[in-house]
């Protein structure tokens, strides 16, 4: 097989792509783009994080944790409440701009769900829908023009240059209206865990935005488990044993795994091999100073693992021209036997997909000494053009309502829509229906512009649901934070694409071959020199400022 690739393909896999952005959890300090000056928190009166009242819902089957294990639900709860009980909207038309990961919305005139949100949020929802693939050039042109900007934006963890300076100069400062006990007005949104909000992090000591919360895995191994069942191969496993089970699922025009060219994925699943190895998650703080995880003896074992993955032939032959899409289908047709994607993933959409081909599972960190990466606790966040007060609290009201919990009627529309026409219910919860597949909130994101806390709850699939819990209560105890989630740095702000460049043409060109492995200190060094220590001593004043 040869495994030859041109440079601008090393790129992509190392997720430096179009652009020159980086991938927003090895290089850069999590959130959106960041800069010092004005938006540094260094030195600012900080907005205090806002009050966490926690919704009491229904019993789970096995309760959450505080390592990030998830409340369990094998079934649909027999009764659901209401979490709002006054009016939302005032008639107005609301603009909100999101970004897609499928096809586009059917109009709202032939939309049911589209109508039913709008009717229960009393506004008229127009919604410009960004496709990813596009999502980082249109932020880039709607940020650097001076059009009237839509009333609610979406920003995701792609590190979108100057974007904190942008949101300081032209979205609305929430501070008054969410800070400490001020989000009680919101009782969803107060329901919404500190870590989400430590995520999306202040700027200039302010809270502008409503985060997205997400559970604290980070990128996951995503796992064909019959096929490694059927193999032999098991869950707890060793590096050499990781390695043997690609090895063994590769052949018969079927692959071990699955890579494919992505802005957001980590660098091709290296931060699953440098958790699974004791890697610290991107930075370690220790004694008020940052030091890379790029430094360690760990990461540089993770880049030896890839590279024995990509000399065995194990990977997907045409991972470095496949999308991310494309690749998940390849997963969910069999093809690949593994792949890394979002936690988010373990979603109803995706067994859908599967189809009852294969059981779903994800894969343990194969290091005796393991420490599984978590995530930043956010999927990105939501900010607001600067209005009265009155249009703020209607937007927050927006939010509040699509953030509502599981185990309530505004959650069962916001996730599944009308009942009776998109859902039905029985003994065995929720059941889509064949209208659901073309109107949700996927296709319409306004998942985007406010999301409940997870609950792991797979309608239809109580043993994979049952198996990412198993999975968690035993990788997360383990799991450690990136100490710089939601920091500030001026220097990442200036120079994150050049750095990221440095790091991404480094790892590619060792995984594949093209350099030693006894080349990365140099692409450390070259780092180091190009701002990383400048990063590092930035990182470290801001997380100073924040204690």
């Amino acid at each position: 097989m040869d495994h030859r690739i041109d440079r601008r393909s090393l790129l992509r896999l190392a997720g430096v792509g179009a652009l020159g952005l980086a991938a927003p959890s090895l290089f850069t300090a999590c959130g959106a783009g960041s800069s010092g000056g004005g938006v540094s928190n260094a030195g600012k009166d900080l907005a205090p994080w806002p009050t966490y009242v926690p919704f009491t819902g229904p019993t789970p089957d096995a309760p959450g944790d505080d390592s990030g294990v998830q409340p369990l639900f094998l079934k649909y709860p027999e009764k659901v409440v209401r979490s709002v009980h006054n009016p939302v909207g005032d008639g107005s038309d609301v603009t909100v701009m999101v970004v897609s990961y499928g096809a586009p919305p059917k109009p709202v005139a032939e939309n049911r769900y589209w109508q039913a949100v709008n009717q229960a949020l009393g506004v008229n929802l127009k919604v410009i829908v960004v496709p990813d693939p596009e999502y980082g050039q249109k932020m880039a042109t709607l940020m650097a023009s001076g059009d009237d900007l839509p009333d609610m934006i979406m920003f995701s963890n792609l590190a979108l240059p100057h974007a904190a300076e942008f949101v300081q100069a032209r979205c609305a400062d929430l501070s008054e209206f969410v800070g400490g006990d001020a989000v009680k007005e919101y009782p969803n949104l107060a329901n919404l865990p500190t870590y989400a909000w430590k995520g999306m992090g202040r700027i200039g000591g302010k809270l502008h935005g409503i985060p997205l919360e997400r559970p604290t895995p980070a990128n996951s191994l995503f796992v064909n488990r019959t096929a490694m069942d059927t193999a032999g191969i098991p869950k707890d496993w060793t590096t050499e044993q990781y390695l043997d089970a690609m090895k063994q699922l590769t052949g018969d025009r079927k692959w071990g795994v699955g890579w494919f060219k992505t802005l957001f994925g980590g660098l091709g699943g290296i931060t699953y091999h440098a958790g699974s190895l004791g890697a610290p998650n991107t930075w370690s703080e220790g004694g008020g100073a940052f030091t890379s995880t790029l430094t360690t003896p760990q990461f540089e074992q993770a880049l030896e693992v890839m590279r024995e993955l990509v000399e065995a032939g194990t990977h997907y032959p045409d991972s470095l021209t496949t999308s991310s899409t494309d690749m998940q289908s390849y997963f969910h047709n069999g093809t690949v036997a593994s792949m890394n994607d979002g936690f988010g993933s373990v979603s109803l959409a995706t067994m859908k997909k599967i189809n009852s081909r294969f059981a779903l599972d994800l894969g343990r960190p194969y290091g005796p000494q393991a420490t599984p990466w978590q995530g930043p606790g956010t999927f990105g966040y939501v900010t607001f053009k600067k209005a009265e007060p009155a249009r703020i609290k209607l937007l927050l009201r927006i939010c509040d309502y699509l953030s509502a919990p599981f185990g309530t009627t505004e959650y069962e529309l916001a996730n599944y829509g009308v009942e009776g026409e998109h859902f039905t219910k029985d003994g065995d919860g929720i059941k889509t229906t064949d209208l659901y597949n073309q109107e949700n909130n996927s296709l319409l994101p306004t998942k985007y512009l406010g999301t409940a806390p997870a609950v792991l709850y797979l309608p239809g699939f109580p043993d994979t649901a049952q198996a990412v819990h198993d999975w968690q209560k035993a990788t997360l105890p383990r799991s450690v934070r990136n100490p710089a989630t939601g920091l500030r740095s001026a220097t990442e702000a200036s120079k994150g694409a050049q750095l990221s460049q440095i790091i991404g043409d480094g790892i590619a060109a060792i995984t594949f071959g093209r350099k030693p492995l006894s080349a990365w200190k140099d692409v450390v060094s070259q780092w180091q020199q190009a701002g990383g220590d400048q990063v590092a001593e930035e990182l470290a004043k801001e997380h100073a400022a924040n204690q």
